[in-house]
């Protein structure tokens, strides 16, 4: 019997994955999860960062950016807001954007510094996803 997950990975759009892997990690809003055959039913709400999908000697990467994942009988499945494969990352856009936002002037109000520094680290989440 092959021990693997049956893994989906889902966006409101569209599927972005389906397959069997051997491991996955998944991060959730507080930090990392690992999830192999015969793991402990569980739902837990997805952060923003990375998704590794390791299938012998192959890893997928993805980014992720919030939702939910679940485990139960085998079965992955990660329903996020937003998913985007690495194949679909260009570095070279990623990092123009990174030093277009670190060129303007600093925002006066709080809550837009806050929104540049939450928009900066989830463009570099995915730019360390596309340098993979």
């Amino acid at each position: 019997m092959a021990m693997k997950l049956n893994c989906n990975v889902l966006t409101p759009e569209r599927q972005i994955y389906e397959g069997q892997v051997d491991f996955a990690v998944v991060q959730a809003f507080d930090g990392e999860m690992g999830f192999l055959y015969n793991h402990a039913p569980l739902i837990s709400e997805l952060g923003t960062g990375e998704i590794r999908l390791r299938s012998g000697d192959s890893t997928e990467y993805f980014y992720v950016d919030g939702g939910f994942v679940e485990i139960k009988n085998n079965s992955l499945i990660i329903l996020a807001q937003e998913a985007v494969s690495k194949q679909d990352l260009k570095p070279e856009v990623l990092e123009s954007k990174i030093k277009e936002i670190a060129a303007l002037p600093k925002p006066e109000t709080f809550a837009d510094r806050l929104n540049i520094d939450i928009e900066l680290k989830k463009l570099k989440a995915r730019l360390k996803i596309a340098k993979r």
